[in-house]
């Protein structure tokens, strides 16, 4: 991909309110998140337009003259923004939240000459604090009150600018248009950086072309945006036919089935590297050698269960799975729903190991639907339209989502088929968190 090329791609990503994408579950729009959009499009900041006491202890403020949210006393007074209560260097909070009068009530409210909410409090003791809360943002907050919902991944309210929606794709979306940038662009630039990074975000995978097949070159991919996560395998570890009993399947030529990793620990790696350093490139040999990687969207497949089979989707959005393995003389287990998901019903996590899934342990009228639903979520995870399979060659380095994006191997014949790839794992909140500060970057 061009430098043109990644400038545009960049241009079209950081305006979140014009992805095409829809979230797992497509919800009506208020006023107020209307106004919100309307806003983040066309740059107006909100304005407070008059604000005053209202009953149960609550300050009542009117944004553009037609929105309103209603603040309580006690949580403005918590969540003043001033030198006093909040650290100007961390942005770490001061104040003493259990030390607070649940029923504290202001002496005045105002709004000031810079159109910002203007409290003055009587403290312990006599003297007067004065908070100013800044338009915009008393209004990305005043959404959740008005619309009594919790904190929640869709719901972020220090992010800005908010991260685009999620891209979810089949065999149809992402053939000729897979997420791919060149190894060269990746390290030189910072746009390249931000690119690559842009599209493992929304897909939840993406590669790079043209590394350099020396063993470790994965942990320098790496560190240009996080830190590689140790586990039982070391810092990294190498994908190649040298089976060693207790070990595990994958060191094997073995056909491996769709699945996500390690979903036996207390949290599975968020992010996982695949570098090929070795190969047989069919377009060198002419014949097929076996050991294609293929990749499905978990997302997607969660999507169309709750759309088609909502039944089956309860079952394994409520059904824990235990997942267990042993090896090296270490043993791990962890329980876990086949889909997983947050407070707003939206499926943020997918575990799925058959190799490493244990006897399923629940109520008898509960294994027949369980076997049901499984046996659904797994053939449309293995329907060839659902995904893509591609033969990995030497140069080739592929990051995925493990949390989202299942991904598996075809069989080969150790005889014939040099194969040989290194990987690693990251926390994905560490490349999530170099991607956001990126676009905070660009959108400025």
């Amino acid at each position: 991909m061009s430098m043109k090329t990644s400038m545009l791609l960049l241009r079209r990503v950081v305006v979140p309110a014009l992805q095409s994408a829809r979230p797992l579950h497509t919800r009506s729009k208020s006023t107020m998140v209307s106004a919100a959009l309307r806003n983040e499009v066309t740059g107006s900041p909100p304005t407070i337009t008059s604000a005053f006491p209202s009953q149960h202890l609550t300050a009542k403020v009117i944004f553009d003259g037609e929105t309103t949210a209603d603040f309580k006393y006690i949580w403005l007074r918590d969540n003043c923004q001033c030198s006093k209560c909040v650290d100007a260097g961390t942005k770490q909070k001061l104040v003493d939240s259990p030390a607070l009068d649940l029923y504290v009530k202001p002496l005045s409210l105002t709004i000031n000459a810079n159109g910002a909410l203007e409290i003055a409090w009587k403290e312990e003791g006599g003297d007067i604090h004065t908070s100013k809360y800044n338009p915009e943002w008393l209004y990305k907050y005043g959404q959740s009150f008005m619309h009594n919902n919790f904190a929640s991944d869709s719901i972020d309210m220090e992010m800005h600018p908010k991260r685009p929606e999620y891209e979810l794709w089949d065999r149809t979306v992402i053939w000729g248009n897979f997420p791919e940038l060149s190894y060269n662009e990746f390290m030189e630039t910072e746009t390249g950086l931000y690119t690559w990074l842009n599209m493992f975000y929304k897909y939840g995978v993406a590669l790079l072309r043209g590394v350099p097949t020396e063993k470790n070159k994965i942990v320098d991919v790496v560190k240009r945006f996080a830190y590689v996560k140790e586990t039982q395998y070391g810092q990294t570890f190498d994908v190649i036919n040298k089976p060693v009993e207790g070990s595990h399947l994958a060191f094997t030529g073995l056909h491996l089935t769709h699945h996500t990793d390690m979903n036996y620990r207390e949290k599975s790696p968020g992010m996982q590297l695949l570098h090929c350093l070795k190969a047989n490139d069919p377009k060198v040999t002419g014949t097929d050698p076996g050991g294609r990687s293929f990749f499905a969207d978990g997302f997607h497949i969660a999507r169309w269960l709750e759309e088609n089979e909502p039944a089956a989707f309860h079952v394994l959005t409520s059904t824990p799975v235990r997942f267990s393995i042993k090896n090296d003389g270490q043993k791990y287990s962890a329980l876990w729903p086949i889909l997983c998901t947050n407070s707003d019903g939206d499926v943020t996590e997918v575990h799925y190991n058959n190799r490493t899934m244990k006897p399923l342990q629940a109520p008898t009228h509960v294994v027949t639907p369980f076997y049901h639903a499984y046996r659904l979520f797994s053939e449309k995870l293995r329907d060839p339209a659902a995904g893509l399979e591609f033969n990995m060659i030497p140069g080739d380095l592929v990051a995925f989502n493990n949390r989202r994006v299942l991904h598996g191997r075809t069989s080969f014949d150790a005889r014939k088929v040099d194969r040989h790839l290194q990987g690693c794992y990251v926390d994905i909140d560490e490349a999530f968190s170099k991607y956001d500060s990126l676009r905070e970057k660009f959108y400025n």
